[in-house]
């Protein structure tokens, strides 16, 4: 066989062979792409499917918490008995008392209970203890829903300077509102027959006597602190001052375990009381188990023995 012949049927075969590697690549790209268009479909119907299925997210407005007073106010009128509960005028503002009058012929008086802020006007702390005992002693009892503590006290600024003067502001706007509660009491109290007293807890203490010394509100004819503090070294040292330099009689009383600053507190004012020889003062402290928390018992034993010792 001539030799150009092989020659041209060799290369026939090579042509051949490359044709068909070539057509076979070109039909593995084609089913490839036919592929992954089919997966971009399925892909595509899911995402459908699940848009159709899938609601729409619903934005939820999130209100504000209720105020700690509000809370009071609504606990008290939903737990006791609607004849107890004296709601009241200072100024445009009312305010909720819980009045328990004597249940005893010869009435000794009025006993103006106030809690400290943001506590209830039936803090079980002794105040609550007090208001359903003290009517069997011939006291009529008024209880005061005090109003919250004001914002930003004590204050967190940086200079001590700034502190003072944003405490100060505090306080003073805080006064203004409990001042005319105060009058409001009073008024109420004078509907009733004999001498009136007021038991006050925490820094409400500092706060009235500072009030009573500037003659802004008529003077009990005796004051019963319970654990009274105010929250700096400086506002405890003014509050001690302020106490030695009354001259209503004061029963100040404090618990062994008790907050680290009404026992600080107490030392002061036992100290200042000494050093202006303040008439009718006594200090006491109460033997307790559970902090803060005073021993229902011994508590009405030291009011009336101190009562006593005055003469009523």
């Amino acid at each position: 066989m001539p030799r150009h012949f092989l020659l041209i049927v060799s290369l026939f075969a090579f042509t051949l062979m490359s044709s068909s590697g070539a057509f076979s690549q070109e039909q593995e790209k084609q089913q490839e792409i036919l592929t992954q268009n089919k997966e971009n479909e399925t892909n595509s119907d899911l995402t459908s499917k699940k848009a159709l299925k899938t609601p729409a997210k619903k934005t939820i407005a999130i209100q504000a918490p209720v105020a700690l007073e509000q809370q009071h106010k609504d606990d008290i009128k939903h737990y006791l008995q609607e004849g107890e509960i004296k709601p009241l005028l200072a100024g445009p503002d009312d305010f909720i008392t819980l009045i328990k009058e004597s249940n005893t012929a010869n009435s000794k008086g009025v006993a103006i209970l106030l809690a400290d802020w943001q506590q209830t006007a039936t803090s079980p702390k002794g105040l609550n203890y007090l208001r359903i005992t003290l009517p069997d002693q011939g006291w009529t009892t008024i209880s005061i829903q005090p109003p919250s503590k004001p914002e930003n006290y004590p204050s967190q600024a940086l200079k001590i300077i700034e502190q003072q003067e944003e405490n100060l502001a505090s306080i003073s706007a805080y006064q203004l509102k409990l001042s005319a509660i105060m009058k409001t009491v009073m008024e109420k109290a004078q509907e009733y027959p004999g001498i009136f007293i007021v038991v006050v807890e925490g820094s409400h203490g500092a706060i009235l006597t500072d009030l009573y010394q500037q003659e802004k509100n008529t003077p009990p004819n005796a004051l019963i602190l319970l654990s009274s503090y105010m929250f700096n070294y400086e506002a405890n040292q003014q509050y001690a001052s302020a106490l030695a330099q009354t001259n209503f009689p004061v029963l100040d009383l404090y618990l062994m375990r008790d907050h680290p600053l009404a026992l600080s507190s107490a030392k002061l004012r036992l100290s200042q009381a000494k050093k202006e020889m303040k008439a009718f003062y006594r200090q006491q402290q109460l033997t307790n188990l559970s902090s803060s928390y005073y021993p229902k018992e011994a508590l009405l034993l030291a009011i009336k023995g101190w009562l006593t010792s005055i003469g009523w």
